[in-house]
């Protein structure tokens, strides 16, 4: 009798323990959903630029067409959804719901061979991107009669096209400070004064704003840094001008948070060269 009384005793305390023990653990681990809204939903970003067929053309910013459709193949075979930017800007400042693992695909400076050879596997595979226009080489390539996928820019009705498609996404990559002769991309200039400076970055910005608007009907609402050169001034102008979102050159994922804007600039990316195999590079990416 002793005996069974000590047992059940001993019963009890146990039990408290447990009870105890579960509490603390509610009170201080987070559940994978708290985590998540602390931390960020992750979203990889890859950055491309020309598709190309051409294997002399292939190098740090030039991939193959075979290679890109590699890449795609990968994502979704392993569960990944590309997204748009503005989808990001949608979860952030309203609530919208994101895919439980998105990725974006960018294309920088606006390739004629994004028309060429992203699109059709885009539609291929049900994939979106994210093509980063620069005003002033669009304005150029309307002047071109026969454009060419190894040399030629999207001009006005080809950025329409795309958009109409469904698949793209376009944003603003200045008009005419991709160069790193005279001024380093959006940098400021040496001796510059912030005035002067500003008033060049809000025409350059607004000047690819209004030929998009007047040509092909819409002003983007992300801002692409040429050469991913930033500035404390471009930081506030960015937003200033209105863009919701900026993409950056910096190689590292990205954690979105619902109310938090800031986290949808400078965007991280990582760029993706014809020197690493698709499953090299996705698990770099990736982890």
């Amino acid at each position: 009798m002793f005996v069974s009384i000590k047992l059940r005793k001993a019963g009890c305390a146990v039990m408290i323990l447990t009870l105890i023990v579960s509490a603390l653990a509610a009170v201080f681990i987070p559940s994978e959903a708290t985590a998540q809204e602390r931390e960020g939903i992750k979203v990889p970003i890859i950055m491309y630029h020309s598709i190309l067929k051409n294997e002399e053309m292939w190098g740090d910013y030039v991939l193959s067409p075979i290679e890109l459709e590699k890449d795609i193949v990968y994502l979704k075979n392993n569960g990944y959804e590309a997204v748009f930017v503005s989808q990001l800007i949608d979860y952030v400042e309203n609530g919208k719901e994101l895919p439980e693992k998105p990725v974006i695909l960018s294309f920088d400076d606006g390739s004629y061979n994004n028309l060429t050879y992203v699109l059709p596997l885009l539609k291929k595979y049900g994939f979106k991107a994210t093509f980063s226009v620069v005003g002033k080489y669009s304005e150029v390539a309307c002047e071109d009669a026969d454009p060419s996928p190894g040399y030629s820019y999207l001009d006005w009705k080809d950025i329409k096209k795309l958009m109409e498609s469904g698949y793209i996404e376009i944003a603003n990559h200045s008009y005419d400070m991709h160069s790193l002769d005279g001024r380093r991309g959006s940098l400021m200039n040496s001796g510059e004064s912030y005035e002067d400076y500003r008033q060049a970055f809000y025409n350059d910005a607004f000047k690819t704003q209004h030929l998009l608007e007047d040509n092909c009907g819409f002003t983007p609402d992300v801002y692409t840094y040429p050469y991913g050169l930033i500035c404390d001034a471009s930081r506030h102008l960015v937003k200033s001008c209105g863009f919701k979102a900026s993409l950056g050159v910096e190689e590292k994922m990205n954690y979105i948070c619902r109310g938090d804007s800031d986290c949808l600039y400078e965007m991280y990316r990582y760029n993706r060269t014809a020197f690493e195999s698709t499953e090299d590079f996705m698990k770099r990416l990736l982890g």
